[in-house]
């Protein structure tokens, strides 16, 4: 029956002609820049993953961009991205983006992923991945990119998850169980489905609006006008005082993160990153319920004066015990009578305001922030909680300095809450060469410093109660060698989740990657994390973790594949040692330009979730394509996408099937069988 199944949606694929496809370099990208902060599940490299896909899906005239816009893609340094945007002015814009290899500071590989991201009007090849033309130029002649005809560029999208299973929480109840039992049956039917709309006029100013119905919550029923969740913008951008004006959602970074941040950087992210993430707003365009603002933000250069400001006040899901807040809720889930009571439970007000100069080599912010809830924190009881929220107000202050002589740069930023905590950040980096980068980053979080809007480099869960040191190498010493290394040690110097006791964690990776030829890449990488985890008798102790992985990336005209392996072995206080392994292969097949058909396989042996190793399998637009692969079984994926003019279809079919397992999950996700099987349909309309 599975496989008859298979058959016919493979079938279906191929011949519905399938949206535009991901392309194989983004999958490359994603896998390189994205994958370690998505399998260290970080709420912040989620978003950053959301927002260079956006980037991706809507990228921008090479000959319109501006210092900001480069500095928002995390592999270019400043003198980089200074070097484009003289090459572009000395040219009098680009006809090509083949024209960037005479940027000498940029390899071949920065030059291969700054084509994800953005396009020369000239260049056919933009046409042929299916992208409108936003511009008409002569290909006779060179002109100003200021000169080039603007226009008006629209996507309408939507998305249908359907599973083809059904768990505990869609069983049929009797009203008599559900009057006396009512969070045994979810609220709404099984299909998960987003609606995205997108327009942007002469890439100065964009309008959205997101639509999202999780699975098993009501669709125009109940409290829900149609979707569940809805989030909307408009942003502006400007070249005189206004630099960007942003009303609706959007996210804010000011300095390295320590007052508000929208970044959650690991140890892997800093090596891949030429400098911190870039100050500023970023419209919120991911389907996250939690981690944005929601009111009105402003940008404004003053000669070397740089000042920014945001308001926001929005409802937030939360737990209530005796009138106090007991946890924020950040998943949005909906789908019961319970998750349904926790809806708009409390209101935030925030605020903030962040004024940077320059002054030569030296640049110097003061950063503010305050948050005000409408309802208080109830005092934790938790040991590892007595440090948290209490109270309804939250006030940040910072103060931000970067310096940079010839190779060597220094970031740091200095902050204070108002219950008196210091939180304390540096990062040097010292790259005499575009091909050796060294990294040294240190951070103090005390115990007592809290915020409820900070997002920065971390290896615990907050921003708080955190001493430590990272050390790490990007090393390149030749055209098809390239190394990079990293150790993070850290101390708590008190409980955390999993240890009452002050204990320390660590941090290492080492990665070869040989790319002998511009289509083929071998990659090696070995990693140790240990954390702390007191065994049953409440003595201190660590769980440690070591992972290897072995891949190989083959990227022609016509098919690209991808064989990787993994394994991990895992040892945790009273329990046995344990290990797991993933042998997984993907092929993409270009069939005719846009189409694309995807395949992905693997094949995984596990102890339990501890050991789940993570797949990156070829996605679709705004999907995600990390599943986390645990317990024994196989992992299959396919997907077709095709452009017939305007309009873009897409189909993906997925199977998991345990072979150690006649139930899968528990409570209402419960289902009763060894295999599952979902389908995502796209239709997208881009204009």
């Amino acid at each position: 029956m599975i496989i008859k199944r298979l058959i016919i949606i493979l079938s279906l694929a191929f011949f519905s002609l399938p949206l535009c496809a991901q392309s194989d370099d983004w999958d490359a990208f994603a896998e390189e820049y994205m994958n370690e902060i998505l399998d260290e599940e970080e709420e912040g490299g989620q978003q950053f993953y959301e927002e260079l896909l956006e980037m991706h899906r809507h990228p921008l005239n090479i000959n319109k961009v501006t210092r900001e816009d480069l500095l928002r893609l995390p592999f270019l340094s400043d003198a980089q991205a200074d070097s484009v945007l003289s090459l572009i002015n000395k040219q009098h814009g680009l006809l090509s983006m083949g024209e960037l290899m005479f940027v000498r500071n940029l390899e071949y590989k920065q030059r291969k992923y700054l084509a994800l991201f953005f396009f020369c009007p000239d260049d056919q090849g933009y046409y042929d991945r299916g992208f409108p033309p936003d511009s008409v130029v002569s290909r006779q002649r060179r002109t100003s990119p200021r000169q080039q005809s603007k226009g008006l560029r629209t996507e309408l999208s939507s998305t249908f998850g359907i599973p083809l299973y059904k768990r505990e929480g869609f069983r049929s109840h009797s009203r008599e169980e559900l009057a006396q039992y009512p969070n045994r049956q979810y609220l709404g039917n099984n299909i998960a489905t987003t609606l995205r709309y997108r327009s942007s006029l002469n890439n100065r100013i964009s309008w959205a609006l997101t639509a999202q119905k999780d699975e098993g919550e009501p669709f125009a029923e109940g409290k829900n006008a149609l979707y569940d969740s809805y989030s909307a913008f408009i942003m502006g951008k400007g070249e005189g005082a206004v630099q960007k004006w942003i009303v609706g959602d959007f996210t804010a970074h000011f300095g390295l993160g320590l007052t508000v941040g929208s970044s959650g950087t690991d140890p892997m992210n800093v090596l891949s990153s030429m400098r911190p993430r870039q100050e500023g707003f970023t419209a919120h365009t991911a389907t996250d319920e939690a981690l944005f603002f929601r009111g009105g933000a402003l940008a404004l250069s003053l000669g070397k004066v740089n000042i920014m400001a945001f308001a926001s006040w929005r409802k937030l899901d939360a737990t209530l015990s005796s009138d106090s807040i007991s946890t924020i809720i950040t998943n949005g889930y909906h789908r019961t009578p319970l998750e349904m009571s926790k809806r708009n439970n409390i209101a935030a007000l925030q605020g903030g305001i962040s004024a940077n100069a320059s002054l030569g080599m030296l640049q110097l912010g003061l950063h503010a922030v305050h948050t005000h809830y409408d309802t208080p924190f109830r005092n934790p009881t938790a040991l590892y909680r007595k440090y948290y929220f209490t109270g309804s107000d939250f006030g940040n202050y910072s103060l931000t300095y970067s310096l940079q002589r010839d190779a060597l740069r220094l970031w740091g930023e200095t902050a204070t809450s108002e219950q008196g905590g210091i939180a304390m950040l540096h990062r040097v980096q010292y790259a005499p060469h575009h091909k050796l980068i060294l990294n040294l980053l240190h951070r103090y979080y005390s115990t007592h410093y809290l915020s409820a809007t900070a997002q920065s480099y971390k290896i615990g869960s907050r921003i708080q109660n955190e001493h430590g040191l990272m050390l790490g190498i990007t090393c390149q010493p030749s055209k098809v060698l390239q190394f990079k290394a990293y150790a993070d040690i850290a101390h708590f110097p008190f409980a955390v989740y999993a240890s009452a006791n002050p204990k320390n964690a660590l941090t290492t990776m080492l990665q070869a990657e040989y790319t002998p030829y511009t289509t083929t890449t071998w990659q090696l990488r070995y990693k140790l994390r240990t954390r702390p985890d007191d065994n049953s008798l409440k003595e201190p102790d660590q769980r440690v973790q070591h992972t290897f992985k072995a891949q190989y990336r083959y990227a022609g005209n016509k098919i690209s594949l991808t064989s990787t392996a993994q394994l991990s072995l895992l040892s945790q206080p009273d329990k046995n040692n344990s290990s797991g392994w993933m042998l997984s292969q993907k092929a993409t097949l270009k069939i005719a330009k846009p189409s694309s058909i995807s395949m992905s396989a693997a094949l995984f042996h596990t102890a339990s979730y501890a050991d789940a190793l993570r797949l990156y399998e070829p996605i679709l637009l705004y999907s995600s394509g990390y599943p986390a692969l645990y317990y024994h079984g196989m992992r299959f994926s396919a997907s077709a996408q095709h452009k017939i003019g305007p309009l873009y279809l897409a189909v993906k079919y997925a199977l998991t099937h345990y072979t150690n397992r006649n139930t899968i999950g528990t409570g209402l996700r419960q289902y009763n069988g060894s295999t599952l099987q979902d389908i995502l349909i796209q239709v997208a309309l881009r204009f």
